[in-house]
């Protein structure tokens, strides 16, 4: 196991290494800058209570972007919409022993526009969201 914080500290992990992180480039993971390390049943210990986060979700309320509520850091994400859900994504970000070059980075292209600020070795996983209208020179998003 690893260990991963945000900037100030108030929220750490112990995890297992990533073997692989993904980059998606939908509207809201673009603007978080996170790269995530998916854990699904175990790998993953949060060290520090619930509350030292705080949940942003939107639209259908089906994930809740976690933020330290002392830096702001975006650490985690999590399933709303499951009762009892566990941590599923880690922003990689945070783990600050990680060698980038050790993990096959992984593209996410949950826009529907192939454009990432990463550089990945492998073409871009197709996105199972719906196609939005891309945005044009008054579009916010």
């Amino acid at each position: 196991m690893v260990k991963a914080a945000c900037h100030c500290t108030a929220v750490r992990f112990e995890v297992d290494p990533p073997k692989e992180v993904f980059d998606c480039n939908c509207t809201i993971c673009r603007r978080l800058g996170a790269i995530w390390a998916y854990y699904r049943g175990g790998g993953l210990r949060m060290l520090t209570p619930p509350d030292a986060t705080f949940a942003y979700s939107w639209d259908e309320k089906a994930i809740g972007m976690h933020h330290c509520r002392t830096c702001g850091c975006t650490t985690h994400l999590q399933a709303l919409d499951v009762a009892n859900q566990p941590i599923f994504g880690l922003n990689a970000r945070l783990i600050p022993t990680l060698d980038p070059s050790s993990v096959r980075l992984r593209q996410l292209d949950n826009s529907h526009t192939g454009w990432f600020w990463t550089k990945s070795a492998d073409p871009p996983v197709p996105s199972k969201h719906p196609m939005m209208p891309m945005p044009g020179p008054d579009d916010w998003r």
